[in-house]
């Protein structure tokens, strides 16, 4: 993997809300994991799309691909990259019939110095023409809705696009684009370069030089989800801790309390409790002695680790076949949909797929899925 900024783009929701983190992770190795694997094969396949559309070389794409393409490779990620090179086609094409020198860039690596110190990274796709300077970045992940709604990480690079290209294009605006196909999430958003240029200075550059300098503040909330000293941050633990200590009632909790102590804080909360539950294990897996708990093996599922010799050894010991063999049945919809493509599934096999109403989830009302009207008649035969 290629090297990484102390200020990384990526982690600039956070750094800027808690200008302390980046001192505090520092020392912290990533893990890695297999998502980050998949996600950096699926990466690879957008960017040897778009090289090969653009008839540029793509070596080092075939390189990712072939270390990671047969742990990972599936029918939906190729309907899925798919997706993405369509949609950035399409807008390279909108820029081309405006501007006839238009570029596509692709992996392109930005300097954003000016603003955060030594700062830099890749943008998966920049569109440049005048008027309108677009970024475009692909998700693969499923798990967070990721919006380009006042998104910091976009923001970053589309300063660093439009001071590496300025100077040839008449830029008056940036529209910022996020892919994420695997849940049919297209998202933009566009700002003119005054707007970009203004907050850069009064919110970017302040924050940055406060995280760069080692001197910055904790500030715990729900950009904590993802940081790698959550497990053992003080100021996230306090936050949590104290939370109820203005409850005028030390024995009850109050409607009033839900809604602006208990609610607002819950994914906080969660971060919290994950994050001591995965240090203290760490910790005593290390050799650090807890008094009153100790580790065991947790639960395991037996497996049979050669079915052929076993069905063999019980059909000599006089058992049937169909006795020993379940009926053959069909693999899950999400392992079928990897198998020939979400689309083409749901083309071929729509009909005999029923999706049942889901369970009620309590959310902010920022949530954009519609509330409903009656929710005790809606979910009264559903048990929680």
């Amino acid at each position: 993997m290629g090297q990484h900024a102390f200020l990384s783009p990526s982690a600039a929701h956070r750094w800027m809300n808690c200008t302390a983190a980046p001192t505090l992770e520092r020392e912290v190795p990533d893990k890695g994991s297999e998502y980050a694997e998949e996600g950096t094969l699926a990466h690879a396949y957008c960017a040897m799309k778009l090289k090969k559309f653009l008839n540029m070389p793509t070596d080092g794409e075939q390189q990712e691909i072939a270390q990671l393409a047969e742990k990972y490779h599936t029918g939906e990620m190729d309907e899925y990259t798919d997706t993405y090179q369509a949609i950035v086609i399409e807008k390279f094409n909108e820029a081309r019939a405006k501007t006839k020198d238009a570029r596509l860039l692709i992996e392109v690596r930005l300097d954003f110095s000016k603003f955060m110190p030594e700062a830099f990274g890749t943008a998966d796709a920049v569109i440049i023409a005048d008027g309108c300077l677009e970024i475009i970045d692909f998700k693969y992940g499923k798990g967070v809705k990721v919006s380009a709604w006042e998104n910091p990480q976009m923001k970053i690079y589309a300063l660093g696009a439009y001071e590496a290209y300025s100077f040839e294009y008449n830029i008056s605006r940036v529209r910022m684009t996020i892919v994420q196909p695997r849940i049919d999430n297209l998202s933009e958003f566009e700002l003119p370069v005054t707007d970009l240029l203004a907050w850069a200075e009064n919110e970017l550059k302040p924050k940055a030089n406060e995280a760069f300098s080692g001197m910055g503040r904790q500030n715990p909330g729900e950009w904590c989800q993802f940081c790698k000293v959550k497990k053992s941050c003080k100021a996230l633990a306090k936050v949590c801790v104290e939370a109820m200590d203005g409850n005028p009632n030390p024995m009850l909790i109050s409607k009033t309390d839900m809604e602006s102590i208990i609610l607002p804080k819950l994914a906080t909360f969660k971060t919290w409790l994950s994050g001591v539950e995965e240090y203290a294990l760490e910790q005593a897996l290390s050799g650090v002695q807890y008094s009153g708990y100790k580790i065991v093996e947790g639960r395991s599922i037996r497996k049979i680790i050669n079915p052929e010799a076993v069905a063999t050894t019980l059909n000599q010991a006089g058992y049937k076949t169909a006795e020993i063999y379940k009926p053959q049945e069909l693999k899950t919809i999400t392992e079928l949909e990897k198998l020939v493509g979400k689309k083409q599934f749901s083309t071929l096999c729509a009909e005999w797929v029923d999706k049942p109403q889901g369970k009620p989830t309590l959310v902010p009302d920022t949530d954009k899925r519609p509330a409903f009207n009656a929710a005790a008649d809606d979910f009264k035969n559903i048990n929680l």
